[in-house]
């Protein structure tokens, strides 16, 4: 919104003004390729904004050059601005599920509950079906998914870590011969990064004092 009340001429400020903003390129809409929209019913933005919780995690996805196929499955966890980074071969739905899946085997469902309980994502393919997502591997429900289409900024936590990720892998970076190792290291130098928000401490020393060692262990 702030955007376009600049580019519209209502504020003193121009584009020229943001020395980032001058940098971006036009942003391109890309029309979804999830067919069944039926599928959001009770699972919008402003179902999620009713719950009025105070901490929840965020979701999405960043992509690779054309070179390759492979993208980052990331989260956020809004209470400790803890930030999560996962290499997939493709960008599917079965990629992200497996992800899911795995952590939940890790985990536990309990605790893949307790740390996963209501995810706020967009609509992009992979995360098209997300009652499957939702359902564990014991046919439990291990989360609570929402989502609308186009709003990055509903996920500003997540979004301000992507920039930070861009620092280390930019644009048209090729994920090819990227590790899960070479993405723990990075994610590790993010989590370890003082915050304002946290009143001078790291991520990870606020996951340390809510979430417990056993669970950074797990995290890798």
């Amino acid at each position: 919104t702030l955007y376009s009340y600049l580019d519209d001429g209502i504020l003193t400020a121009r584009s020229i003004d943001l020395k980032r903003k001058v940098k971006f390129k036009p942003r391109k809409v890309h029309k979804t390729q999830i067919k069944d929209r039926t599928v959001f019913e009770g699972r919008m933005f402003t179902d999620f904004q009713k719950l009025e919780l105070a901490s929840f995690a965020e979701m999405d996805t960043v992509h690779s050059s054309q070179e390759s196929k492979r993208v980052i499955l990331t989260f956020f966890l809004t209470r400790e601005k803890l930030f999560l980074a996962f290499l997939m071969n493709r960008n599917t739905e079965g990629a992200v599920r497996l992800i899911f899946d795995r952590l939940e085997k890790r985990f536990g469902t309990y605790d893949f509950q307790t740390l996963f309980e209501y995810i706020l994502t967009d609509r992009g393919s992979e995360f098209g079906d997300p009652e499957s997502l939702e359902t564990g591997f014991t046919g439990v429900q291990r989360t609570s998914i929402y989502c609308d289409p186009m709003r990055s900024g509903q996920k500003g936590g997540l979004e301000q870590a992507h920039t930070m990720l861009r620092m280390i892998l930019p644009k048209k970076t090729s994920f090819e011969f990227l590790t899960q190792w070479d993405l723990n290291l990075i994610v590790s130098h993010i989590n370890s990064t003082p915050r304002e928000s946290l009143q001078g401490r790291t991520p990870y020393d606020a996951a340390l004092e809510t979430l417990g060692e056993e669970t950074l262990k797990a995290f890798q």
